[in-house]
Order: C-alpha cells, then sequence, then structure tokens
C-alpha cells in the first residue's frame, strides 16, 4: 500500500494529501491519510485485485487531473470487457446455473446479468439483451465494489417419478393460485407479492423459474406491461 500510495503521490503531489489529511498526527503521520491507507488495502484485497490490475489502476490515473476516488480507481483497475463476449458468457452461464453448473470469469458478468434478471437472460434475444447488459456492466463499475459470484446452487438427485407428480401438483396449485389473484388484483387488490418475486430474481437471481413466470405474467395481465 506504501507502493501504491507513493505511486499516486507523485502523480498528484499535496492534492493526494489535502484530500484525506485530518490534521491530527501520531509519530509523525497523519491519521486521516494512515486511514485512507488501510481502508484501500481492504478494499484491495475484499475485490481481490492483483498487482496487474493495481498498475493498469494507475496507468489509467495518469489521465485524471485530480486524484481517483476508491470507486473511480476500482474502475481504473478493471480489464476491459468486450460486451458481446461477455453477454454470450452470461447467458450460457444463467442457463448452467439452474443447474449448478455455472462459471464466470468475472464477478462483473454475473452481477450484471442478475441485475438483468434469469427469465429475461434466458428468454429474450441477444439483440434485446445487450443494451440493458451494457448499462448494467457500466452502473456496475460506477457503483464501486463488485461483489464475489454467490455460491452456486448445488445440483440435485433427479426426482422420483411420485416426486415429480407432488411437484407438477404443486406448481398447477401455484398456477390456479396465481389465477385468483389475477382476478382479486382486477377487483382493486394488489400485486405486491408478484413484485416481491420478480425483485428477489433481480436482486439474486434464484427465484423460481415456474413462481416467477406466474408473477410477470400477473404483472402483464393486469397492467399491461412487462416487468
Amino acid at each position: 500500500m506504501d507502493w501504491l500510495f507513493g505511486q499516486l503521490h507523485g502523480m498528484f503531489g499535496n492534492k493526494l494529501l489535502d484530500g484525506f489529511r485530518s490534521g491530527h498526527v501520531i509519530d509523525g503521520k497523519d491519521t486521516g491519510v494512515e486511514n485512507m491507507k488501510a481502508i484501500w488495502a481492504e478494499k484491495i484485497r475484499a475485490n481481490g485485485l492483483k498487482f496487474v490490475d493495481v498498475k493498469r489502476g494507475l496507468a489509467g490515473a495518469e489521465r485524471l487531473k485530480w486524484p481517483p476516488t476508491w470507486g473511480e480507481f476500482l474502475d481504473l483497475c478493471a480489464p476491459s470487457l468486450d460486451v458481446n463476449a461477455a453477454l454470450h458468457e452470461a447467458i450460457e452461464q444463467m442457463r448452467a446455473r439452474q443447474h449448478g453448473k455455472d462459471q464466470w470469469s468475472n464477478a462483473a458478468v454475473f452481477w450484471a446479468a442478475a441485475r438483468i434478471g434469469e427469465f429475461d437472460m434466458i428468454s429474450q434475444s441477444f439483440a434485446a439483451l445487450k443494451p440493458r447488459f451494457e448499462a448494467a456492466l457500466n452502473a456496475l463499475h460506477k457503483g464501486g465494489d463488485i461483489q464475489p459470484v454467490p455460491p452456486r446452487v448445488p445440483m440435485l438427485p433427479a426426482p422420483s417419478a411420485a416426486e415429480s407428480r407432488r411437484e407438477y401438483g404443486r406448481q398447477r396449485l401455484d398456477e390456479l393460485s396465481a389465477s385468483e389473484v389475477i382476478k382479486n388484483v382486477s377487483k382493486g387488490g394488489n400485486l405486491n407479492w408478484a413484485h416481491r418475486i420478480i425483485a428477489d430474481e433481480r436482486a439474486t437471481g434464484k427465484a423460481p423459474l415456474n413462481k416467477l413466470n406466474i408473477a410477470r405474467q400477473a404483472v402483464f395481465n393486469v397492467t399491461g406491461t412487462q416487468s
């Protein structure tokens, strides 16, 4: 961290120090500057940045007039992604994730796909997904920390014939219940249940597809819009 801070100080001089200095000095060191070093060091570890990534970030910082914030520096450290390649990966891995077999080259690709949602990632065309996916990637990088990909769901053993029949019956009950809810909504009810399922799928990418489909259909049938 001292090396990184020295490099940044060499680029920006007191502009860097003035952004963090507290004026409280212990053992000849400003506590604000030392806290900045500690926080950045922790964020570098948390985001899994390697030395090559930090050097990429420094190279990008040379183009700036002012010292980067942490979020800006993280963006500079990230290798540029080919949106087309990343989207192809996201579609393929979202399908694989249904069986607990997904493997992601970059956590940002996963989170961009998760923001769009499993249902749309699997069902929509590449052309329709591309602008949404690119916007999600950009928003993630602007937001700063990108968390690791959550542990994938292990693949379950194939159900027995009896279990399959029970599951089919449960899904049909869900569908029939959804139909009744849709009717009630048209009479003054609400779609909170559907919006909760859709929001959960967008946040985690793990909402069951049958429930997600029912929720989306309910919103469409009632409002005439896709969610």
